[in-house]
């Protein structure tokens, strides 16, 4: 209990300072092992600091610490990834903070505590990873929706078109049957004072 409010006093804290694009996220070895609640502090202090830039800076330190980890292979800075990930659209896939965070979770330095955040961490991010495929199977199903309507109206305008003509057609045909039908109908008298001879 005493670590949650621990926690979230850090999280509410608004005193540090903002995360340089040159700041490495502090180096935690496994000779130094997480029982001293370091690595927490760490990891809260580097998530501060990284809310903190720009969209376009949070895109440029994912790509910085994916080359550190890539070229180091250090564990911690796979969960400082995974935690940008979890921040920043673009930074990476859920499934990739998933696996980076798994990946810390197997060593054995760590302490109770930082699992129980990391097992936090990626329910958070598998619940962010179904809400994209649902977000992905909505914006399927409204274009589809959108291709139909569109077939629909294209429907629509050419019935309107076609009972247009045919509207025009039947006018036609009316005035035709309406100049025949004065013309040789037999009950259709003469002016009157009109002479026949």
């Amino acid at each position: 209990m005493k670590w949650i409010c621990w926690l979230c006093l850090l999280l509410l804290s608004g005193c540090q300072q903002p995360l340089a694009r040159n700041d490495a996220p502090v180096r935690v070895t496994e000779a130094a092992v997480d029982t001293s609640g370091g690595a927490l502090r760490n990891l809260i202090d580097f998530s501060n600091r990284f809310q903190v830039h720009t969209r376009q800076d949070q895109l440029i330190l994912c790509g910085e610490m994916r080359q550190s980890l890539s070229r180091d292979g250090d564990l911690w800075t796979g969960w400082y990834l995974a935690t940008a990930i979890s921040q920043v659209e673009g930074c990476g896939e859920p499934e990739e903070a998933i696996t980076l965070i798994n990946h810390l979770l197997e060593q054995r330095f760590v302490s109770r505590e930082t699992g129980w955040l990391a097992y936090y961490q990626i329910s958070l991010l598998q619940r962010q990873q179904r809400q994209r495929q649902q977000l992905s199977k909505a914006v399927a199903e409204q274009r589809r929706l959108e291709e139909r309507l569109a077939q629909v109206a294209e429907a629509k305008r050419l019935l309107e078109n076609q009972l247009r003509d045919l509207k025009h057609i039947e006018t036609s045909i009316n005035q035709r049957l309406d100049e025949k039908q004065q013309g040789t109908n037999p009950t259709v008298t003469k002016p009157a004072g009109a002479t026949g001879r």
